[in-house]
């Protein structure tokens, strides 16, 4: 295995927040070439920046409602 920082993981968390499956198999297979198998501290990296993620953009969209009185944000909105 290379030396990797965090690899791909970052766009595999992201890909799988935004529930887009090429983007999410595209790097998923791009990350297993370059530095193996995930293990479960990989796993466990991706499931905590996916809920990082998350709450980054539920946290967003409240500043958002509070600043545009009128038109309220769903999240649902922003991730479908």
């Amino acid at each position: 295995m290379k030396n990797k920082t965090n690899g791909y993981l970052p766009k595999i968390a992201f890909h799988l927040v935004d529930e887009n499956r090429e983007a999410l198999e595209y790097f998923t297979n791009k990350h297993i070439e370059e530095f193996g198998e995930f293990c479960s501290a990989d796993m466990m990296w991706i499931f905590d920046e996916a809920a990082s993620i998350k709450r980054t953009c539920v946290q967003q969209t409240g500043e958002w409602n509070e600043s545009h009185d009128g038109h309220m944000l769903d999240t649902d909105e922003i991730w479908n």
